[in-house]
């Protein structure tokens, strides 16, 4: 019974369509190649067989009496069989000498049989018969130019050759294909997320411009309330109300990051500077800075982009064990700027490494998953890349790679 295929692996298959077709039809296109020479050097050989065969037919008919042969007999038989690419022929007497030959000999070898003499064919054709005195010519030999064989060596290097560069044309097509399709699927997906963003970005916007006024209320009446129950038993739970609006605050104030505009104000910057004011912001005592590679200055929005350092730095920080340390290195390879932050935590999962910088993206309980999101949405305003994996050691590296960019 046939197994079926489920509509999950043909889909799976199905974006890989050109190239695996190209690969399937270069196949049989080898191999169908790869028959015919075989049927070819099959027609050689006989070929070959036909020729040796037809100079002994003509021999016998012709040279009657090869004891009494001579080289103007042999010169005539030579000049009459040229056309059938005879270029040689000799008669052997019994002491295995040569008594009489025409033409140009390549080869010397006299054992009965069909041998190979460079480009020629060399056949020995014994001689003798039932008469009783010892023959005076044991063989006859041939050498001759397999013409037609040639013929159809040539011809199947030359199909071999055109094979070859279709398989390759067929290959490249087939590889080209692939890359358009597939680059066509990432633009898809990424006009999708844009698509989904855009709408994100517009809903947070409009959510946090909605949130901001009566959270500002209830935050200060949170604050007046703390203050008045000072001492009190309820002092408690109106300090939570104030926490708890602290964090909406902070969140707004992410979801505003988040939709801001990508106008940049670059400026010359030492980033080594701006990274040690980062990290003593938001290291918590447990960054280790490494700076000795970086540029004296590079051009960039030091406000949006100290804002993507702390959101990083923050979450390496967030995903350490308690007294791990993070290590944060920042140097320049050409014209670029990169900045390596590694942590001591679990890693990266295997599949999650652009989905970590998603919106609202999070493995902690209290996270809202937007901190990487905005430090990729800056990075990317300044023409760079952020990637995040685990190290070979343990814990996850993020690697930015910010582009020289215009003073």
């Amino acid at each position: 019974m046939l197994a079926a295929v489920s509509p999950l692996s043909f889909r799976s298959w199905a974006p890989r369509g050109p190239l695996v077709l190209a690969v399937v039809v270069s196949v049989l296109l080898l191999g169908a190649v790869l028959l015919i020479r075989r049927s070819v050097e099959r027609g050689r050989d006989a070929a070959i067989r036909g020729v040796a065969a037809g100079l002994v037919i003509a021999g016998r008919e012709q040279l009657r009496q090869p004891d009494r042969l001579d080289a103007a007999e042999l010169a005539a038989f030579l000049d009459e069989q040229r056309g059938d690419g005879l270029r040689y022929v000799a008669v052997i007497d019994a002491r295995g000498a040569i008594a009489a030959e025409a033409g140009v000999a390549r080869g010397r070898q006299v054992v009965p049989g069909l041998h190979r003499a460079g480009e020629r064919l060399r056949l020995v054709q014994p001689q003798g018969g039932r008469r009783a005195r010892p023959a005076r010519v044991t063989a006859i030999v041939y050498e001759f130019e397999p013409l037609v064989a040639d013929q159809l060596a040539g011809d199947t290097r030359w199909l071999v050759a055109a094979a070859a560069g279709a398989i390759i044309v067929v290959l490249a097509l087939g590889v080209l294909v692939d890359r358009g399709q597939r680059a066509r699927a990432r633009m898809v997906l990424e006009l999708e997320r844009g698509k989904r963003l855009a709408a994100l970005g517009e809903m947070s916007a409009v959510l946090a411009h909605e949130l901001r006024n009566p959270l500002a209320s209830l935050k200060g009446h949170a604050q007046l309330l703390e203050e008045a129950l000072a001492g009190a038993p309820a002092h408690a739970k109106a300090a939570r109300v104030v926490g708890e609006a602290v964090r909406i605050e902070a969140l707004t104030n992410d979801l505003l990051e988040f939709v801001r505009t990508g106008a940049l104000h670059r400026a010359a910057v030492a980033p080594a500077e701006l990274a040690r004011e980062v990290v003593d912001e938001a290291g918590a005592g447990r960054v280790d800075l490494f700076a000795e590679a970086a540029p004296a200055t590079w051009s960039l929005d030091p406000a949006r982009l100290r804002q993507a350092l702390v959101n990083v730095i923050r979450n390496a920080v967030q995903a350490s064990p308690e007294g791990a340390r993070v290590d944060v290195t920042i140097a320049r390879e050409r014209d670029q700027l990169i900045i390596a932050i590694r942590d001591r935590g679990a890693g990266i999962p295997p599949g999650e490494e652009a989905a970590v910088f998603e919106p609202f993206h999070t493995r902690r309980a209290r996270g809202v998953g937007l901190g990487l999101a905005i430090a990729r949405r800056v990075v990317e305003l300044h023409g760079g890349t952020i990637t995040a994996g685990s190290h070979a050691d343990g814990g996850a590296v993020f690697r930015l790679v910010l582009p020289r960019g215009d003073r």
